[in-house]
């Protein structure tokens, strides 16, 4: 998507909306849409057809559903005055362009050859720039060869290189086809030669190699202590989302597969898979999204949805605040139990916090409509599940595992409920800084499993399973389907009554109980794993997810059913 057309996005959703609610569009207004948005013409007959307003339709009420206020699924004509009254508002408010910027002060910025809206693909690809300082020629390490080099992800602005150390690994003998890649990786340790672990020697003997670098806070890499406040200054000046550490994080494992593959005596180009956790599965969703070359990625505790919670809906926000302030009121009076350690840390990092999109702009001195827009530009090119059509047109593998009490992928209830073929594995519990559940599997090996079938094939994983439920008087009664592919040999299931509003202090203070799990039941008449779990009294909602298991090619693999809440109309 070109740049000035992906800031105009709002718009563009407004515009949409507008021709998808009882009518059509008329000419003037397709021709107008075509014209600033030639995206959405598919099939490339310059023209706006039927299916190609219901496709957008779909996605921008998805992803901003409160503005159908009523709740009808159409727009009346009080909401389309109503939204182009917030459009003429926000056309005013526009995001700085990094091709504005003072060529003076800036290094220019080459126009995207992709449809990417924050990444540019000849810088991605640009061998000449990686300016590759060798600090350990090719040797042998064992049944390995390694290389191991520092290389300039970017120019990250004027006069700002930002190096960062790659090592390369390969067999003994012969190129590798396509790599594993993570910077889940201690600076250390980079330096010295790799000892593969038992899965990875297997990943080199079928002929996969292994590219290591170095994705980690500022302040953990040697040089780059006080960059992040550097950044930070130049974001909230212009906004660009060039200058986040998501763009930095991602950007080096695509710089880091230029480099690997610039070594074409040692590699071959092939399938490209990254994994990791936290920044280490956020880098690579994102990498996934805008760099072809990569073929999967396994991600955990990273986001995966541009959920209104996400996207700091009003509604859902005001929730979240007053569950925070009730929250720590009661932790004032002394009714919960909150050691000041975890209270910091959930005051920095909750939805909410201040740490949040709004509470910047407020110290900047940032209109809060403003960050909404970058915000609006952002997202969508960083979650996969917004991209999911045409990754799954390149024919992509994902898992995401992003635990059931997270501050980053706290999104778990709406991302289920809105796309369900995203494959998810829930860590009960689980999440950053959290203590998984007593009953929380301990022998999965999911991204094994999960690479070992994306390099080399073998018995396919299980697939997204489907759950149906009924409450019966003071019973809930849950019934889990694998409707394709292979079926699971396990299945167990875990619930949690009340539970506060997404990414709120007690949504991530209060946990699964240990007594509220149970093993699930196969029934072999229906091809389904049941459970009935009793309701407690008085509750008003309960959330359920099961987990269930089955040894892939020698790995323990488990996949979660939706994670879906049942209210139970009780106060």
């Amino acid at each position: 998507m070109p740049k000035t057309h992906s800031v105009r996005f709002f718009n563009f959703a407004v515009a949409v909306l507008l021709v998808a609610s009882t009518v059509h569009a008329n000419d003037e207004i397709k021709a107008k849409i075509l014209e600033l948005f030639p995206q959405v013409d598919t099939n490339g007959d310059g023209l706006l057809s039927d299916a190609e307003e219901a496709v957008m339709s779909r996605q921008v009420l998805r992803r901003r559903p409160q503005i159908d206020k009523d709740g009808d699924g159409v727009l009346s004509d009080t909401e389309k005055q109503a939204l182009l009254r917030m459009a003429a508002k926000r056309a005013s408010l526009k995001p700085a362009n990094p091709k504005s910027a003072n060529p003076t002060t800036e290094t220019p910025q080459k126009e995207s050859s992709s449809s990417s809206v924050i990444f540019n693909t000849e810088e991605i690809l640009d061998e000449s720039t990686l300016e590759t300082k060798t600090l350990q020629e090719w040797h042998p390490v064992g049944a390995t060869r390694q290389k191991l080099i520092e290389i300039n992800v970017a120019e990250w602005w004027r006069g700002q290189d930002y190096r960062i150390p790659v090592r390369l690994i390969v067999p003994l003998e012969g190129k590798a086809k396509g790599f594993s890649i993570t910077g889940a990786n201690p600076y250390e340790t980079l330096m010295k030669d790799a000892r593969p672990t038992d899965f990875q020697a297997k990943l080199l003997a079928g002929g996969v190699g292994i590219v290591k670098t170095h994705v980690k806070a500022f302040r953990q890499i040697p040089g780059k202590q006080g960059l992040e406040q550097k950044m930070m200054r130049r974001f909230m000046k212009e906004l660009n989302p060039r200058y986040t550490t998501m763009w930095i994080w991602s950007m080096t494992l695509m710089r880091a597969t230029t480099a690997a593959y610039a070594e074409n005596n040692y590699f071959e180009e092939g399938k490209v898979a990254g994994s990791g956790a936290s920044k280490n599965g956020i880098s690579p969703a994102v990498a996934l999204i805008h760099d072809e070359r990569f073929t999967a990625t396994c991600s955990d505790v990273a986001f995966a949805y541009y959920s209104p919670t996400r996207r700091a809906d009003k509604e859902e926000m005001a929730k979240v605040v007053a569950a925070n302030k009730t929250f720590f009121e009661a932790v004032k009076t002394g009714d919960i139990d909150l050691d000041q350690q975890r209270a910091r840390i959930f005051r920095r990092v909750m939805v909410g916090s201040e740490g949040s999109m709004d509470e910047m702009a407020v110290r900047a001195g940032r209109p809060i409509e403003e960050m909404q827009i970058f915000a609006d530009r952002l997202w969508p090119s960083v979650c996969v599940t917004e991209n999911w059509d045409r990754l799954m047109e390149r024919g992509v593998e994902i898992l995401f595992q992003p635990g059931t009490h997270d501050y980053v992928a706290y999104d778990v209830l709406w991302g289920a409920q809105n796309h369900p073929p995203l494959p998810v594995y829930y860590e009960p519990n689980g999440g950053h800084h959290q203590t998984p559940h007593v009953a929380t599997a301990k022998d999965e090996q999911n991204r094994d499993a999960f690479l070992w079938n994306h390099f080399f094939g073998g018995e396919s994983l299980l697939s997204p399973p489907t759950s149906t439920h009924k409450v019966d008087k003071d019973k809930l009664r849950v019934r889990v389907s694998f409707d394709e592919g292979p079926q699971p040999i396990s299945g167990r299931i875990w619930w949690i009554y009340d539970r506060a509003p997404a990414g709120s202090a007690p949504f991530l203070h209060v946990p699964i109980h240990e007594n509220q799990w149970a093993d699930m039941e196969w029934d072999p008449k229906t091809g389904s794993w049941t459970a009935t779990i009793a309701l407690q009294e008085g509750a008003s909602h309960v959330d359920f997810f099961s987990n269930h298991g089955k040894v892939v090619n020698g790995y323990q693999h488990y996949l979660s059913s939706p994670y879906t809440r049942v209210q139970l109309g009780q106060k």
